[in-house]
């Protein structure tokens, strides 16, 4: 997982000095809610970057299927995935891609971590709402018993009729093995579809799952606001080597005096293997889910209620999950912090957290160097309640047009006011991506 991040990372950077005057960049995100025939919760965003080069572009991939229970038990299933997609001219594509797979479970103790590389090279046909793609590879390392792959796929936009799309998966393991993906979508809008899909994967059996679909995309029925994501790295840090972590934000009723944003992040903290290198787990899944009302009181002052979920799922381990929920006010001088509209961002925040009490905390980010393709600025984010005080302070910059790249350097110092309860700082480096919707 580790080298394929750090692959994932390289090819973007790579491609964005080479990056055509005339093209920009891309970024998309695709979440999945539901049930499945288990009467499980199922949940499966999928972050995408695209870096266009001379007749192709490169992509990377982020993306998990959650699947709980009541009592939120379940699969997670981890995909990291890069390539390059090149015109071989007309309607025809070719893609050469490696994708990582791995599986783990949430609140049980999971013995042995199954994962597969698929190295894969396909053809793709697009005409009109029509794809169809063949494709053939084999596995590199992973779990024991695969070698061979075949692929087989399309997707038909506007069947019947134009809000209808059909689509279907094949994957051949070993000539012997046949997994498969089918189902149908009904476009309720152009960012929101209703679907229908049932599914064989890796070491499961067939599983159907119904549930809504949002697309992020452009014009007037787009929800999706911004996109972010991030892999960083924790060198001298005996416990944690990674933390990988995305985020998007939605906004609704938003005219010139309000808004209502609904922010969804995770985060998934990566254990230390025996070297830097070696196998990797997730110590935890982390979401934070945030809805805020919010008033502009006047320019460049903003006030805020501000509500706050964290749910805290241990990866791998049978041990009980942690979860809070806070309330309370906040004033900040732009809407959304992490966009680059000042110089001088800041937001504040205090209220009662329902476990921890009174929580304070606030973002302060200046300005340092401001170029036309790169600025640097330094962020500092602290919190505090009656347990502990997390104060995370970091050094970054961000180029890029359509998307913003962010390599990023940090410092992060969680302190607990009971004096046996510290923990040490650490220090970390590493690369995100940001883009702002609409």
């Amino acid at each position: 997982m580790p080298l394929l991040l750090l692959l994932s990372i390289l090819l973007t950077v790579t491609v964005h000095a080479a990056e055509e005057t005339k093209r920009e960049n891309n970024a998309s995100l695709v979440v999945e809610y539901g049930l499945d025939s288990l009467e499980r919760r199922y949940y499966r965003p999928r972050f995408r970057f695209d870096f266009p080069i001379r007749k192709g572009s490169l992509f990377a991939e982020v993306q998990y299927h959650s699947r709980m229970n009541g009592r939120l038990q379940g699969a997670i299933d981890y995909w990291v995935n890069a390539g390059v997609l090149g015109r071989l001219g007309g309607d025809l594509l070719i893609e050469l891609r490696l994708n990582h797979f791995c599986r783990h479970g949430t609140l049980r103790e999971t013995p042995y971590v199954w994962n597969l590389n698929e190295l894969l090279g396909r053809t793709i046909l697009v005409r009109g709402g029509l794809t169809l793609a063949l494709g053939a590879g084999a596995f590199i390392g992973g779990s024991d018993g695969y070698r061979q792959l075949a692929t087989a796929g399309g997707e038909w936009r506007g069947f019947l009729f134009p809000e209808l799309s059909l689509e279907a998966q094949l994957k051949l393991v070993n000539f012997r093995r046949l997994y498969y993906e089918a189902g149908f979508s009904l476009a309720l809008n152009r960012s929101l579809d209703l679907f229908f899909r049932n599914v064989r994967h890796y070491e499961f059996p067939a599983i159907s799952y119904l549930g809504l679909r949002l697309n992020s995309g452009d014009g007037g029925d787009a929800f999706l606001d911004t996109i972010s994501i991030l892999v960083g790295a924790s060198p001298f840090d005996d416990l944690l080597k990674l933390e990988v972590g995305g985020r998007f934000t939605m906004a609704f009723f938003r005219n010139e005096a309000r808004r209502v944003a609904l922010a969804i992040e995770f985060a998934a903290p990566i254990l230390n293997g025996d070297a830097f290198f070696a196998q990797f787990w997730p110590w935890k899944m982390i979401y934070d889910i945030g809805l805020d009302y919010e008033r502009r009181f006047a320019r460049g002052l903003y006030g805020a209620w501000v509500a706050r979920y964290r749910l805290d799922l241990p990866v791998d381990d049978d041990r009980p999950f942690a979860a809070s929920l806070f309330t309370g006010l906040a004033l900040r001088n732009q809407p959304d912090f992490d966009v680059l509209e000042h110089d001088v961002r800041y937001e504040i925040m205090a209220g009662y957290d329902f476990k921890h009490g009174f929580t304070a905390g606030g973002r302060l980010a200046l300005g340092i160097c401001k170029g036309r393709a790169v600025k640097v600025f330094s962020e500092l984010k602290g919190e505090v309640n009656s347990d502990r005080l997390r104060l995370d302070l970091r050094l970054s910059a961000a180029g890029g047009r359509s998307i913003e790249w962010r390599p990023y350097l940090g410092w992060k110092k969680d302190v607990g006011l009971e004096p046996e309860r510290e923990l040490p700082g650490k220090l970390l480096f590493g690369l995100g991506f940001f883009k702002k919707i609409q």
